[in-house]
C-alpha cells in the first residue's frame, strides 16, 4: 500500500511555487507550472492536472492453518478529493524543437477544497466509518498522515491520508497515441482547533510515604546501624514515617507550537494524618528529581473484508515518544524542592522550564529540542482515528529515600495555528 511519491521526468514535470516542505491548509491555492522538456511535434495534445486526496488503510492478519500459515490482507480506500478538481491546461497542437532551451510550460492554480467530495456518501454506501455518512457536508478534510504497526505480531495495520497533484500529458501522432504522467505530493495540515485561552486541567493525586530514621532531627546525614537497617527493612513501628500528598494538574489539550508553556502544576502538601508524632515538627525537604513525559499515540483503523471474509476488520497500533524531560531536569541549576514546614506549595514545571511541544520534539526554553518521531495531532476520519495519552513518571527524594510514581492521563493534541498567508510565489530558473 505505497504512498504516492514525486514522479516525472523530461517528458513531464510538476513544479509547485512553494518553499520546500511547505504545509498547506484547506482553502489554500496551490500555484505552479507543468513542464515538458522533450522534443515533440504533435497536432493534437491535452495536458490536465488534478488534485487527489485519499484515505487508505491496510490490515494484515497471519493465521495458522493445518498446513502452516496464511496471510490475509484487508484494504480500505476513501477518495476525499478527485476528478472535480481536474483542469485542462492545454488542448491543441504542441511543438518543441530538439535542443530548445525553453520548455513547454502550462501554469496552473488549484484551490484546495475545505470539505470532501459530495459523492463520498454514495460511493461508500453501507461502509463502516468512524464518522457518520449522513452529513458529509459538515466534515472537514483531515491533514496528511502516516502510521504503521511496529513489531512482529500476527496482526498489523497501516494507514495514511495523502494529497497529491497528478498531471497527464496525452498526444497523438499519426495513428499512435502516447501519454506521460507526473505526480507531486502535497502536505496538508489538519484543521485548526479553537481552544480556550484558559487551559483546562485534569488532576491526579498520589499519597506517598517514607519510612527511615533519617527523618529524625540530626539524622539526615548519619550512617544507619545494622539494627536500624533491620528495623527499617521490617517496617518497625519504631522507625518514623513521613507522609505527603502530590497533586498533578496537567493539560487536557496541548496545541503544537503554542508559545505559551504547557501547564504542568505539581502541588505538594504534608500528610499529617500518617506522619509519626516524633517528627511532626521536623522540617523535611522533598526534592523533585525528575519528571518523565512519554506521549503515546494510538491509531485505530478499519478496513472492509474481501471475497473470502466479508466482515469489516479493525485494528489499533501504538507508538511512544519519550519527550526527554529527565535530561532537562538533570541540567537545572537549582533543584525543585518543597519544605514540609511551609504547608501546601506548588510549582508550575511547564512554566519553570518553558515547555513547548513541537511536531518533532519538546523544547524547554532555549534548550535544544530532543528529537523524536513526528507527532501528529488528534483527528478522526472515515477509517482512521488517531488519539493520545501521556504516561507521567515522577521521582521524589526525602531523607535519602526515593518515591517513584507513575500514572497515565488522556490528552488531545491539536494542530498549530498557522498565521502565514498562502505560500509566496517565486521564480525558478529553468
Amino acid at each position: 500500500m505505497p504512498r504516492t511519491k514525486k514522479t516525472g521526468g523530461p517528458s513531464l514535470q510538476i513544479d509547485v511555487a512553494s518553499p520546500p516542505s511547505w504545509t498547506f491548509i484547506a482553502g489554500d491555492t496551490v500555484i505552479g507550472t507543468v513542464f515538458s522538456r522533450s522534443a515533440i511535434v504533435a497536432p493534437e495534445a491535452t495536458v490536465t492536472i488534478t488534485l487527489f486526496g485519499r484515505v487508505k488503510t491496510k490490515i494484515t492478519v497471519r493465521k495458522s492453518t493445518g498446513n502452516g500459515s496464511r496471510t490475509e490482507h484487508y484494504r480500505g480506500r476513501w477518495l476525499l478529493v478527485g476528478s472535480e478538481t481536474r483542469q485542462v491546461l492545454h488542448r491543441g497542437p504542441v511543438h518543441l524543437a530538439t535542443g530548445s532551451s525553453d520548455p513547454l510550460s502550462w501554469p496552473f492554480s488549484i484551490t484546495i477544497p475545505t470539505r470532501p467530495v459530495d459523492s463520498l456518501a454514495r460511493q461508500s454506501a453501507g461502509a463502516k466509518s468512524f464518522l457518520p455518512l449522513n452529513n458529509i457536508a459538515d466534515h472537514l478534510l483531515p491533514g496528511t498522515f502516516y502510521s504503521i504497526s511496529d513489531g512482529w505480531g500476527s496482526k498489523k495495520s497501516e494507514a495514511f491520508v495523502e494529497y497529491y497533484l497528478e498531471s497527464v500529458f496525452r498526444y497523438s501522432r499519426g495513428n499512435s497515441s502516447e501519454s506521460h504522467t507526473a505526480t507531486f505530493p502535497l502536505n496538508l495540515q489538519h484543521p485548526s482547533a479553537t481552544i480556550s485561552p484558559v487551559p483546562e486541567l485534569q488532576q491526579t493525586t498520589f499519597q506517598l510515604v517514607v519510612q527511615t530514621q533519617r527523618l529524625l532531627p540530626g539524622m539526615k546525614d548519619e550512617e544507619l546501624t545494622f539494627k536500624q537497617k533491620t528495623q527499617k527493612f521490617f517496617h518497625s513501628s519504631k522507625v518514623p514515617t513521613f507522609g505527603y500528598i502530590i497533586e498533578l494538574h496537567s493539560a487536557r489539550v496541548i496545541q503544537l507550537e503554542d508559545p505559551s508553556p504547557i501547564p504542568l502544576v505539581i502541588r505538594f502538601s504534608p500528610n499529617t494524618a500518617i506522619t509519626s508524632p516524633s517528627i511532626q515538627d521536623t522540617m523535611q525537604i522533598i526534592r523533585l528529581d525528575w519528571v518523565r513525559m512519554t506521549l503515546k499515540s494510538t491509531t485505530s483503523v478499519i478496513a472492509p473484508g474481501n471475497w473470502s471474509n466479508s466482515n469489516t476488520h479493525d485494528h489499533a497500533h501504538s507508538s511512544e515518544h519519550d519527550l526527554g524531560l529527565p535530561w532537562i531536569f538533570g541540567n537545572l541549576k537549582n533543584p525543585v524542592v518543597f519544605e514540609s514546614a511551609k504547608g501546601s506549595q506548588e510549582v508550575d514545571v511547564g512554566k519553570l522550564l518553558q515547555l513547548v511541544l513541537h511536531p518533532t520534539a519538546l523544547r524547554a526554553g532555549n534548550r535544544p529540542q530532543v528529537s523524536g518521531r513526528t507527532i501528529s495531532p488528534d483527528f478522526v476520519t472515515y477509517s482512521i482515528k488517531h488519539e493520545h495519552s501521556i504516561e507521567w513518571q515522577f521521582l521524589f527524594t526525602v531523607a535519602d529515600e526515593t518515591n517513584k510514581k507513575k500514572t497515565t492521563t488522556s490528552v488531545r493534541i491539536v494542530p498549530p495555528i498557522r498565521n502565514d498567508p498562502n505560500p509566496p510565489e517565486y521564480s525558478k530558473k529553468e
